[in-house]
């Protein structure tokens, strides 16, 4: 199997998903399924999968509007679709590629590893923070002099979603959710609450911070 991280296809069609999740599993993909948004979300959640591979006719809704929660994530996104008049639509949104149906399934592999490598999961990979390293295989944050910053698990979670969102704005839900994918009625004022502590072990001044930056009314982003 590979060791990029899980991929996650999203396909109504029975047949398309047998052979796709068949085929991309024979060339050492991780695959997990599903075929409606609902199901798509759920996995998310419960996976987090590097790559999501995505059909926009969905029997329960437009996949692009999963597609915009998932950019707006910062998790990778391949749309597959036969509705080529969304290419643009798609990738205004900021979708990662698209491929139209029929698919040519070395093409499809092709461009999967392209994204991997290019998008890379935070998760499987060390990733430079201003003059901190974050390790995520590790799961450490290291300083600039290579000692580790203590982290808890909710802070190196919420570090890791920032990092992963490759410099876009992620809103409290957004953070809350990586936080505790099940659910949490308090995340937005525990999302506060560690991004403050993580500003202190990060010496990022809160008054004027340079790397965990607040986006009024939005969220936050972090600034590599």
């Amino acid at each position: 199997m590979s060791d990029q991280g899980t991929i996650l296809l999203i396909e109504d069609d029975p047949a398309q998903r047998l052979f796709l999740v068949s085929y991309l599993r024979q060339a050492a993909f991780q695959v997990q399924e599903a075929d409606t948004l609902a199901q798509g979300r759920l996995k998310v959640a419960s996976i987090h999968p590097s790559l999501v591979l995505l059909d926009l006719n969905l029997p329960d809704g437009d996949g692009l509007e999963l597609a915009r929660d998932l950019i707006r994530r910062g998790v990778p996104v391949l749309i597959i679709t036969s509705r080529p008049h969304d290419r643009i639509r798609a990738l205004e949104l900021g979708a990662d590629d698209f491929l139209d149906k029929p698919i040519d399934y070395r093409e499809l592999v092709a461009r999967i590893h392209n994204l991997l490598r290019r998008c890379g999961d935070v998760a499987t990979r060390a990733q430079p923070l201003g003059a901190f390293l974050l390790d995520g295989p590790g799961r450490r944050l290291l300083d600039p002099d290579g000692a580790e910053v203590t982290l808890t698990r909710g802070e190196f979670d919420l570090l890791a979603a920032l990092a992963g969102a490759r410099g876009r704005v992620l809103s409290r839900n957004d953070l809350a959710e990586a936080i505790t994918p099940l659910g949490d009625p308090g995340g937005g004022r525990s999302v506060d609450m560690l991004v403050s502590r993580l500003r202190r072990k990060l010496a990022d001044d809160p008054r004027s911070p340079s790397l965990l930056q607040t986006v009024p009314g939005v969220g936050y982003r972090l600034q590599g």
